[in-house]
């Protein structure tokens, strides 16, 4: 299995007084048009994508949306709790494995994302460091089925690489 993990996009500031839950903080404007085209740079990286599985917060969302407009126009987006920043490692690989597809794209936020790329790498939480820059991607293999430790990381590609590939 291919495991496509994405950061959501530049959203509006955690704290900001017009969103009261934190889960609703949407993508900016900036955040918006940096992904896409970041996203034009994955479609030509990532595999083809069987799923699009997406945390349910707004601004994760909103990224897996441009992500699947940009790179698998008519791909249904999933929502998975798994994905939430307090989302369980195990709960996640196990619902993963559910799936029986080749390629997933998850589209989810930090430092959920980090720590579970450490979680399939080593087998433990934060034993490998891993960060995604808002918009970045990483894209790990599997041999078989999603376990801890079992992953090997192809590739991890920031978003202003993302955008320079995608402008090429």
């Amino acid at each position: 299995m291919e495991l496509l993990i994405v950061r959501h996009a530049i959203a509006v500031e955690h704290g900001d007084p017009a969103f009261e839950n934190d889960d609703d903080r949407p993508l900016t404007p900036e955040g918006i048009h940096k992904f896409r085209l970041a996203a034009r740079g994955l479609k030509e990286v990532a595999p083809k994508l069987d799923r699009i599985i997406s945390s349910p917060l707004v601004r994760a969302r909103q990224t897996a949306e441009i992500l699947r407009d940009v790179v698998s126009p008519h791909r249904k987006i999933d929502f998975c709790d798994h994905l939430v920043p307090s989302g369980d490692h195990a709960e996640l690989v196990a619902y993963l494995n559910r799936l029986g597809v080749e390629s997933v794209a998850l589209v989810g936020h930090e430092p959920h994302l980090s720590s579970f790329t450490s979680y399939l790498l080593a087998g433990k939480h934060d034993t490998a460091f891993v960060e995604y820059k808002k918009g970045g991607a990483g894209l790990m293999e599997f041999p078989d089925a999603l376990a801890a430790g079992s992953g090997t990381l192809e590739w991890l590609i920031q978003p202003g690489a993302l955008r320079d590939i995608g402008a090429a």
